[in-house]
Formats: structure tokens, sequence, C-alpha cells
């Protein structure tokens, strides 16, 4: 019983990551590396504030998120453990840079090489939620692990296509990630966490 509440608890973790981020996403649309470098240096001058808010609630959501995974079984799945922490750790790098970015006044040169490497930290984080998805859902039943695949494969094309300023799926891949994220959340809510259990679950 006390697993089971636990497990229930784990769900409105997972509901407080989608929301946070949710809130943080619609704060302010950060610039890329297509833009030039004084483009991006006048940007964070203008929006400093804000963006370390934004970055702020970003942490915020990393913690509300590991929280979540463990809900689900990091704690016992190696490659769940392993998806959990590669999304932690690039979502991290990609809330780290743009602090540095707001409160450094970089040149125009150094404001454009730390959006390219955070370009690259976000298709980190792309390729991590791939592999978040697949070992979330392996242990469910067909459609949601068909859904993970879904969102893997949309997750693997945005991180491809970051570092060449291809947006086709800026907004796609995120909602499929937070779409997954909530549907494994209902499930942990209603007291179907893992209703599949095999051998690759628990490796």
């Amino acid at each position: 019983m006390g697993a089971a509440r636990s497990s229930r608890r784990g769900g409105w973790w997972g509901v407080a990551f989608v929301v946070t981020l949710a809130v943080s996403a619609g704060m302010v649309s950060l610039p890329t590396s297509a833009q030039s470098g004084a483009q991006i240096a006048g940007f964070y001058r203008a929006h400093g504030s804000l963006i370390l808010l934004q970055q702020l609630l970003g942490v915020l959501s990393v913690v509300f998120f590991l929280v979540f995974a463990v809900a689900l079984g990091a704690g016992r799945r190696r490659w769940l453990l392993v998806g959990t922490v590669l999304v932690a750790i690039t979502e991290l790098a990609t809330n780290v840079l743009p602090v540095v970015l707001a409160l450094s006044n970089p040149t125009p040169d150094g404001a454009y090489a730390l959006t390219v490497a955070e370009d690259l930290a976000d298709a980190g984080l792309f390729a991590s939620v791939a592999v978040f998805s697949v070992a979330a859902t392996i242990d469910q039943v067909a459609w949601v692990q068909v859904t993970g695949l879904v969102v893997a494969a949309l997750s693997v094309i945005r991180a491809a296509a970051s570092p060449f300023a291809i947006t086709a799926l800026d907004v796609v891949a995120p909602l499929a990630f937070i779409a997954l994220i909530l549907i494994l959340s209902v499930r942990l809510l209603i007291g179907k966490p893992s209703p599949r259990p095999t051998a690759a679950a628990h490796s």
C-alpha cells in the first residue's frame, strides 16, 4: 500500500515537471546561432532578468523530473537511470549557458560562441530525451511503448537538426515529450506504473 501511494505521488511530480517546463518555455524564446553575435548580445542585455528567472525554473523542473523518474523506477532500472541522468545533466547545461550570457555582458563574438555551445547542449538534451523515452516505456502496454518510440524518433531528428539551425521540430518534439510525461504521470496516478515487467526493464 505504501509503495502504491508513493508511486501515485510520483505522478504528481510528473505533472509538476510539465507545468514548470511549460511556464519556463513560455517566458522567453532564446536566440540561436542562426542569429548574429550582436543580436544575441543585445537580446541578453535587454532580457537578462527574465532569462535568469526562466533558467531558475528550468533548474526546478530538473528536481521535479528526477523525483518523477525515481517513481517510474529509475533506481532499479539501469537504462532508465542512464536516460534520467543524461536528461538532467544536459538540461542543466542548457540552463547554465544562458545564465552566463545574461550575467557576463559578453562581446558579440563571445555571445555567439556561447550560443553555439548552447545549441549543442540543446541537441544533447534531445538525444538524452530519446534514451529516456524508450527506457521509460519499455515495460508499459503496447500503445505506450509505441508512443515512447515515436517521441524518441522525433527527439533524435530534432537533436540532429539543431546544430544546422533546422527548426521544423522545435515545437513538435518538446510537445511530444511533454505528452509522454503526462501519459506516464496519469498512469502512475491511476496505479498502473508498470504492467508488463520484462527482463529488459530490470536490466
